[in-house]
């Protein structure tokens, strides 16, 4: 009778299986950390395009404005209405070389200079936290007025929307912050307009470090006269 010779097999042992464990952990952990770093540059970077084609938009966009208007008004917020800056003469008390967050460009009637056609408005619209600014959307209104309606040069403050639609007014920047003295237009002399902020875009979700992009933006435009 022959014998059997043949040796059971053996198996892995303890450690063997907990260090091929540890080795799988390791090599997972690192290709899903690399995976999320790769996914937060993908976000940071569309975000960082989005940005750029904002300033893109709207520094075309409010140059083409401003160029066809005939003077500008300074305003703080649109909340309030009390001018701090501009050139024309109305019942407030006007301040050169302020900065404010909200823009009005006047244009007047081409038949009748002292009424006015047409107001464009542009505001920062920040959240207020702790009675403190802090980043908010730029919004617009454009509002024009039929001919024979009483819309005089001396009543700026008069025609613009009310108070009430400050967040119904259409969005043109997502998120901004303004970086003179923390307002986004300044008033040079009365001639000129200081754009002078910062766009902030969200790329993704989570809001993690790598998914907010920022750029500053600072330029200048001048009303036709």
């Amino acid at each position: 009778m022959k014998k059997n010779t043949t040796q059971p097999r053996a198996g892995f042992t303890l450690p063997e299986i907990l260090i091929t464990m540890g080795i799988s952990v390791l090599v997972t952990g690192s290709t899903l950390v690399f995976f999320l770093y790769a996914l937060n540059i993908f976000y940071y970077d569309a975000a960082k395009n989005l940005v750029n084609r904002d300033i893109r938009k709207f520094t075309s966009e409010l140059s083409d404005n401003a160029t066809d208007a005939n003077y500008f008004q300074i305003y703080p917020n649109f909340s309030n209405r009390t001018a701090t800056t501009g050139t024309i003469t109305t019942s407030t008390n006007l301040v050169d070389r302020q900065s404010g967050d909200m823009l009005v460009l006047i244009y007047k009637d081409r038949n009748n200079v002292d009424t006015v056609n047409r107001i464009v408005g542009y505001y920062r619209a920040p959240v207020q936290i702790n009675n403190v600014s802090s980043e908010g959307p730029v919004r617009k209104f454009d509002i024009r007025f039929n001919p024979g309606v009483d819309a005089t040069t001396t009543q700026i403050h008069t025609l613009l929307p009310a108070s009430s639609t400050y967040s119904t007014n259409p969005e043109v920047i997502e998120l901004s912050k303004g970086l003179s003295s923390g307002r986004l237009f300044y008033n040079d002399r009365g001639r000129n307009i200081l754009v002078n902020g910062e766009i902030i875009k969200r790329g993704g979700r989570g809001g993690t470090r790598y998914e907010y992009a920022t750029n500053t933006y600072n330029f200048t435009v001048s009303p036709r006269g």
